[in-house]
């Protein structure tokens, strides 16, 4: 019943998307059905067209090959009843049959008569001795042979003067089928002369349509007016009855439509073959009737071709549009998901930064109404500890957008990976002493000392999930981080580092979504743990655009093992830093006290901001430093250029009105220029709430020497300035 809920439910969320799918596919459907029905009529019209096209053709044949005959055979007999009229000897007229007969005949190379004509006769009957039959095959008719019974000679009395013309029948001479042309020879008192015939050979005659096809396996035939067949492919069904149920052709009610003289067309039929056959059938002007026969598969071939290609196409564009509509519901889906995720993140910040404030804030009032020092200490403590985990906060935020804009970029440099991992450490070290947390540290002396990559970044991962092992593990629990060398190739090698704990564990399904944005392993982490649950995302980030891959291994309540890669180049030369080394600050410890450090030292302070001069003023005060201060650009290139010895250090900030601190301080290097160094180079150190390395590296190229971050440490200050003053 559960999972019956959850498809249901799954149906119903879905409800949008499968009714767009559905009319999707009947709206192609629909589309593919109404264009085979529209094109498939366009089709079909060109293919009965291109039928009726066949048949004209091979009618125009037919009807050419029929005239050449009618007309010799006119000719002879015009020929024959003058030279009759002139009184030309039997003689004369049997060398003219003869030399006709020669002239008409069409001998091949190979010596065989390839014309339709097949020979001439006369039958004289104005002779006292009865009538004499005369022909061009030098054939001796039997004793029997009485011309004047023949069909031919019949038929030609009969038309009085026109061209008769017999049905197709077995020569008595060769035996093959002839077609015999025959007219009546009348002088000129109309007094019956004689008959004169042509033989015109049916296999020549009707070689045109047989050969007439549609498509491949089609042919023609050509049927006489009671339905036998004169010509046909397969010279065992010449001369038999379509009316036969025996032939393979016949279908009933076919002989039915040819008897009353109708056109044929597309009627299905049996070909001699046993294929299925498409038939046109075309009346002769003599009543013969002129056939076309096609395979129906062949016929309909560009329609069911046509048919294939379009539901293709449908097939394809329905699945496409329902790939797309499938990847639309998806990004909806996951946009829907992400702006539920930022929502809840938004709510996290809300909570991760309000708290900080909040004890900021309370810290504030409790330390104003405080009496005893004791006490102040105590809100001045918390209040520099919500300020630094808000500064946290408001890095990991940073961080995030400009990887959602595309902006987030590595600056290599060559540095000491064994001091980076000294100085991450060195960052959560007192949080491993409140839980009292164990703390291994393994790192592969096979590892270069000196690497090329970005420092800052990596010691940012490595923070990261050390400071995630200390939150998820538990009082008196152990840590171990460890560095393992993996190979080397060229100038480049891979480095192996892995941060594991005995915490809480993640599930498989956690780990799923662990690695993306505004994600963490449970809603509740952040109230439970803190948190603004980007660390891991940007630490993947991170991990990526160094050539390497992160991942975790991890059970629950068995702890987990975070491991990452890099792919970095192997450093050239000792570490060298234009600025000083911010490790040498940490390195050296906290001053134990500031009083009296630059006595007689005179500094220029350019801040636009009064409260940020005056926190300033107030740090150094101890110092016995003379600060002078100017409140944007203009104004400390002015009193520099009126008092270029006076001054020792300038501390610069960057974003300021009427001039920004790059533009004052090539103005300075360049008035120092001018002077010929008659003043030694002053130091320019950027002091700026700009703190990525790309910010360093453009302080830097204007021409400035070092650069500290606000919010001021002021033991990071006080070490820049006595690496300067000293």
């Amino acid at each position: 019943m559960p999972l019956l809920r959850a498809i249901f439910s799954r149906i119903v969320s879905k409800g949008l998307l499968y009714a767009q799918i559905l009319f999707t596919t009947l709206a192609f459907l629909a589309m593919v059905v109404l264009s085979y029905v529209f094109i498939s009529s366009i089709v079909h019209n060109h293919l009965i067209k291109n039928a009726e096209n066949m048949l004209d053709s091979a009618q125009a044949m037919l009807t050419l090959e029929m005239l050449e005959p009618k007309v010799t055979l006119s000719s002879f007999s015009r020929t024959m009843r003058g030279m009759l009229l002139r009184g030309d000897s039997l003689m004369q007229i049997e060398e003219f049959i003869e030399d006709l007969a020669d002239y008409i005949m069409n001998i091949d190379h190979s010596g065989q008569d390839i014309s339709s004509f097949g020979g001439v006769y006369f039958c004289l009957e104005t002779l006292p001795d009865g009538p004499v039959f005369i022909n061009s095959m030098n054939w001796v008719p039997p004793d029997d042979y009485e011309p004047t019974i023949r069909q031919w000679h019949q038929n030609a009395v009969a038309v009085k003067g026109e061209i008769a013309e017999t049905l197709s029948y077995p020569d008595l001479i060769t035996g093959e089928s002839i077609l015999i042309y025959s007219r009546c020879i009348h002088d000129d008192d109309d007094v019956h002369m004689g008959v004169v015939g042509l033989r015109s050979r049916m296999s020549v005659i009707v070689k045109s349509v047989i050969d007439t096809a549609l498509a491949s396996g089609g042919y023609g035939m050509l049927l006489s007016e009671d339905l036998l067949i004169l010509s046909h492919p397969s010279e065992d069904y010449v001369g038999r009855n379509l009316r036969d149920v025996a032939l393979p052709i016949s279908v009933s009610g076919l002989s039915e439509y040819l008897e009353n003289g109708l056109e044929i067309s597309e009627y299905p039929v049996i070909s001699y073959k046993g294929e299925p056959s498409i038939a046109f059938f075309r009346p002769f002007p003599n009543g013969w009737y002129l056939g076309l026969i096609t395979p129906k598969n062949q016929y309909y071939q560009s329609v069911n071709s046509m048919i294939l290609i379009l539901s293709a196409l449908g097939l394809a564009l329905a699945a496409v549009l329902i790939f797309v509509l499938v990847r639309i519901d998806a990004a909806r889906e996951k946009s829907d998901m992400e702006s539920m995720h930022k929502s809840a993140f938004l709510a996290n910040m809300s909570h991760e930064m309000r708290t900080p404030m909040n004890a900021i804030i309370g810290m504030i009032h409790i330390g104003k109404s405080a009496v005893d020092i004791e006490r102040k200490d105590y809100c001045f403590s918390k209040i520099e500890g919500a300020s630094i985990h808000l500064l946290g906060v408001i890095n990991d935020i940073l961080d995030m957008s400009k990887i959602e804009a595309n902006k987030f970029e590595l600056s290599p440099v060559e540095f000491d990976f064994e001091k980076m991992l000294q100085r991450a450490i060195s960052v959560i070290s007192f949080r491993v002493e409140e839980k009292k947390q164990k703390f291994n540290v393994y790192i592969d002396q096979a590892i270069p000392k000196i690497i090329f990559n970005d420092d800052q970044r990596l010691a940012q991962v490595v923070t990261n999930l050390l400071g995630n092992a200390i939150k998820f593990t538990p009082e008196e629990g152990s840590i171990t981080l460890a560095a393992r060398f993996l190979g080397a190739k060229d100038d480049n090698c891979t480095i192996q580092i892995s941060v594991s704990d005995t915490g809480i564990g993640i599930s498989p399904e956690q780990q799923e979504r662990l690695f993306e944005s505004f994600e963490q392993a449970e809603s509740s982490t952040t109230r439970k743990f803190g948190g603004t649950g980007l660390g891991l995302s940007i630490s993947k980030r991170i991990v990526e655009m160094m050539g390497g891959i992160i991942w975790i291994e991890s059970e629950l309540e068995m702890g987990s093992t975070f491991f990452f890669t890099i792919n970095t180049k192997l450093g050239v030369s000792d570490l060298v830093n234009k600025t000083l080394d911010p490790e040498l600050c940490h390195t050296q410890g906290k001053l134990e006290t500031a009083a009296g450090l630059f006595p007689g030292r005179c500094i220029l302070l350019v801040e636009d901001i009064e409260i940020n001069r005056e926190i300033a003023l107030a740090l150094l005060e101890s110092t016995q430093l003379e600060i002078d201060c100017a409140v944007n650009g203009a104004e400390a290139v002015r009193m520099y250029s009126e008092a270029p010895a006076k001054f020792d250090l300038i501390l610069m900030d960057i974003q300021m009105p009427e001039m920004d601190g790059f533009e004052a301080t090539r103005r300075i290097r360049a008035i120092e220029a001018e002077s010929g160094n008659l003043y030694p180079r002053i130091p320019i150190l950027a002091m700026t709430a700009n703190v990525f390395r790309e910010d360093v590296v453009k302080c830097l190229e204007a021409g400035m020497d070092d650069h500290i971050g606000k919010p001021l440490d002021f033991d990071t200050v006080l070490c820049k300035l006595r690496g300067y003053l000293s």
